[in-house]
């Protein structure tokens, strides 16, 4: 492995590493503890590697737009006006700061790294922290939900950096390069997110799976075979065990956990006491809303959308909801062999935030969302597109696709 290789996948590492949690059901206050401190200090390495990496390589810098970083910065300015209302501005400015290094970083990084490259890193940084959680967790979970270990990741969370391994090695099957490798990637991702329990990621991964599967041009016999043959083998299984009706009635509350959502999202319409909070929100670090006439008295915002709401209030709101709208444009108009990543990736990530939290914080969700619209926007188009026609074969790598050489748009002859 190459020089620039390694540094990648080191910088995706740290990224991904800094980006879940360190601690179960622990919400951040302001307070800097060592948690706090330590993975701060991993950031900072992150992006101090970054800035090497295009230090090192000034005369192969990529084109990459600039659309993306001024529509954040309305996000995030909005949510500093809530904040300093509302009284969280200290706690809200940390995050901030996480966000600001953790975009700074990637933006860097794909200054001089092709973006399958990049993206393949990520997918490899969450395949090694999901493996390592995971099997650090099993001990402990039997009989119910799998939870991480080492990171100590919740269920949902573990399930998002499984879901997004399995949806590359649904990528590298769409295009016809798959291997007897990814199928045991896949096998252990799907298995991953099944222990979780996590319905919501599940059903949405299996969308990006489908989406993918639509760009489909022709089909190889042995994977309609094989797709037949799994499909019948797990129908058959799932009737004869129960794993379905279990699965969908886990803990005996079945889809009856929806309502508790409700409950929030309901709360969340009357949240605000002033014109000031119902424009700008609370901040970035309001996780927990009051909520009225139940046994408990504040609840967790579980959904992208509603804590949009609350934390940057209708101008947030506005700004991701045409931020998602845009990057689901530029997608559309990627070349095929990033299109079809990209599509199931942006599906995957969309579908899960209206019912979990974390696509605009700091997480692994917002790391892949916020790379794929730096590449998607216009102003990265044409080095995409170069980068599309210069993959040999148009083919790529198991995790790593070959590094096609510095691209630059090419001046009209005259």
């Amino acid at each position: 492995m190459t020089v620039p290789r390694v540094r990648t996948g080191l910088v995706s590492l740290l990224l991904v590493v800094t980006t879940v949690v360190w601690r179960r059901g622990d919400i951040f206050s302001g307070s800097l503890d060592p948690v706090v401190v330590s993975k701060g200090a991993l950031s900072v390495l992150a992006l101090g590697l970054a800035w090497l990496m295009v230090a090192s390589r000034r005369s192969s810098s990529r084109r990459l737009g600039t659309g993306t970083l001024w529509v954040l910065v309305v996000l995030l300015t909005a949510s500093l006006l809530g904040a300093l209302g509302h009284g969280t501005l200290v706690a809200t400015g940390v995050i901030v700061v996480r966000l600001v290094i953790l975009t700074a970083t990637v933006v860097l990084v794909l200054r001089v790294v092709p973006a399958l490259q990049f993206l393949a890193s990520i997918v490899w940084a969450c395949a090694v922290v999901a493996a390592v959680a995971a099997v650090t967790g099993l001990p402990s979970s039997s009989g119910g939900r799998l939870f991480g270990g080492v990171p100590p990741l919740n269920p949902n969370e573990l399930a998002l950096l499984a879901g997004i391994v399995l949806l590359w090695t649904a990528w590298r099957t769409v295009l016809g390069e798959a291997r007897w490798r990814n199928a045991l990637v896949a096998g252990a991702s799907l298995g991953v997110l099944w222990l979780t329990e996590s319905r919501t990621a599940l059903l949405t991964v299996l969308a990006g799976v489908a989406v993918m599967a639509l760009q489909l041009r022709r089909a190889r016999v042995g994977l309609v075979v094989g797709a037949l043959v799994v499909g019948a083998l797990g129908s058959l299984g799932a009737v004869l065990t129960g794993a379905v009706a279990g699965f969908l009635s886990r803990d005996g509350a079945g889809t009856s956990t929806l309502e508790s959502r409700f409950i929030a999202w309901s709360a969340a319409r009357s949240w605000a006491e002033s014109a000031w909070q119902w424009a700008f929100g609370g901040g970035l670090s309001v996780k927990l809303i009051p909520v009225e006439g139940q046994w408990w008295n504040e609840q967790l915002l579980d959904s992208s959308w509603v804590s949009a709401l609350v934390q940057a209030g209708l101008v947030g709101l506005g700004t991701c909801v045409g931020w998602a709208l845009w990057v689901l444009r530029g997608v559309l108009r990627a070349p095929r062999e990033h299109r079809v990543l990209f599509s199931g990736l942006v599906v995957f990530l969309l579908g899960r935030s209206v019912l979990e939290s974390g696509l605009f914080d700091a997480t692994p969700a917002f790391l892949c969302f916020i790379a794929v619209s730096l590449l998607v926007e216009g102003g990265s188009r044409s080095r995409v597109h170069a980068e599309a026609a210069a993959i040999p074969g148009h083919g790529v790598g198991l995790l790593v696709p070959p590094v096609a050489g510095p691209t630059r748009t090419p001046a009209p002859a005259h």
